[in-house]
């Protein structure tokens, strides 16, 4: 009849509609991502759970068979940024399908019936510690799902162009961007034989890449890329999309010292992810902190104070107190305070981002010689010479120890310009106090 045609839109009709416990759980996994689509994350989240347990009360906890509704389970809690769940699902079925390989005599994943879903399980979890700021722990698991892919689907192949791209991300999150910059143009090229040139796939790339030329000092070829990964994401009706390029691209702007166009790229990220994922996500947060940097640049750090508490709460609360995702934050944080003349509030905060940025990234990352010198430059603020020069000190101490043989050593130097450029100031000061 028709009225049998029509699909369930509860847990209990389709459990009722399917005797067989695969195909129940296949239906919620369909039902699940429908409740998603109208923003029903509680529902969608309901009709995952009852996908895993129909087939655990069918075929006990050991079973193979849970490993796609756990997988399917664990994309969900990434989306919603609830990563120790997710990471649990997908190590144990990550585990029930490696041990449905060893009973079908495979020695490796490769070699797996199912080596695909594996792949797909190792992308997750690289995407799950991305998301997490665990960066090096993201970059071998995106090279594995990476390798994985190429072996089992082709080199040319959209899930493993996929992996390719996080792992470039991975690599740009450690700053080296000598090494993510062609890792960025091969998946760009993938994605545009695959695809051609103007579909949704290439606009994060394009915002990546960009991101890697900006980090490189390449700022003339970044800025026409981020417009393209915007035009693109605008095109593509995809709002999560575009709120990340529009991220990406207002970052730039900030970089570059507009701080009334980045602060216009923002707003626009602000509201389509407020939509998208509520004000508490981290993303939002992440994203009301970038405002603040940008209302920063153009001299209204009252306003931006109020932009900086928020997004600091919001990606403490998603990330966790010690992630380094909060370190620019934290660092924006403290010179908003520093500006309105609240030194002893600013300290603790630079202080916290450079404890996280030595124990959280890899020695002489970026960002942590940024935070340094925004300490440095504080602390030369407060008339402090003398410790800004044992902090300016220690970092290119770290500098010139760590990056002079590394493919990066002459973009970590030249980035490095405005950290000698303070301890110069730091030694002059000294020695006008002492003569």
């Amino acid at each position: 009849s028709a009225r049998s045609e029509i699909a369930p839109t509860d847990v209990p009709g389709v459990l009722a509609l399917h005797a067989d416990p695969v195909e129940a759980s296949e239906a919620l996994i369909v039902l699940a991502s429908t409740r998603y689509a109208a923003d029903d994350l509680k529902g969608a989240m309901e009709a995952l759970d009852a996908a895993v347990s129909v087939v655990e009360r069918a075929y006990g906890a050991d079973d193979v068979r849970i490993a796609r509704p756990l997988g399917s389970r664990a994309r969900l809690k990434i989306d919603a940024g609830d990563y120790p769940s997710a990471h649990a699902d997908l190590d144990r079925a990550l585990a029930l399908r490696r041990a449905g390989r060893s009973g079908a005599g495979a020695t490796s994943d490769a070699d797996a019936p199912d080596a695909a879903e594996i792949a797909t399980l190792i992308y997750d979890r690289a995407k799950a510690y991305d998301a997490q700021g665990r960066n090096e722990e993201a970059e071998v698991a995106a090279r594995q799902s990476y390798d994985l892919r190429r072996a089992v689907l082709g080199p040319v192949q959209e899930k493993t162009a996929d992996s390719l791209n996080l792992y470039a991300n991975t690599l740009t999150a450690q700053g080296r961007h000598a090494e993510a910059d062609p890792a960025y143009r091969q998946v760009l090229g993938m994605y545009e034989v695959l695809h051609g040139p103007k579909d949704f796939h290439l606009a994060i790339v394009l915002s990546n890449l960009g991101n890697s030329l900006r980090r490189t000092g390449r700022a003339t070829e970044a800025a026409p890329l981020y417009r393209r990964a915007v035009s693109v994401a605008e095109v593509s009706g995809d709002k999560v999309l575009l709120a990340q390029c529009l991220t990406n691209y207002g970052w730039f702007l900030h970089t570059q010292g507009d701080g009334r166009k980045a602060e216009i790229q923002f707003r626009r990220a602000l509201d389509l992810a407020v939509a998208l994922v509520g004000p508490d996500h981290p993303f939002v947060g992440a994203v009301r902190a970038n405002i603040g940097f940008s209302l920063l640049d153009q001299n209204r750090p009252a306003e931006a104070e109020p932009e900086f508490a928020a997004g600091l709460r919001a990606q403490e609360a998603g990330l966790g107190l010690d992630s380094p995702d909060l370190v620019e934050t934290l660092g924006g944080y403290g010179r908003t305070l520093a500006a309105l003349n609240r030194p002893a509030e600013a300290e603790p905060l630079f202080l916290r981002a450079r404890t996280i940025a030595s124990t959280r990234l890899a020695a002489a990352h970026p960002i942590g010689l940024d935070q340094s010198g925004l300490y440095a430059g504080f602390l030369l603020d407060q008339n402090r010479p003398a410790d800004a020069l044992a902090e300016l000190r220690g970092s290119l101490g770290t500098l010139v120890g760590h990056a002079s043989g590394g493919r990066d050593w002459r973009t970590s130097i030249k980035g490095a310009g405005p950290l000698f450029e303070q301890r110069v100031q730091a030694d002059w000061r000294l020695a006008s106090a002492s003569n």
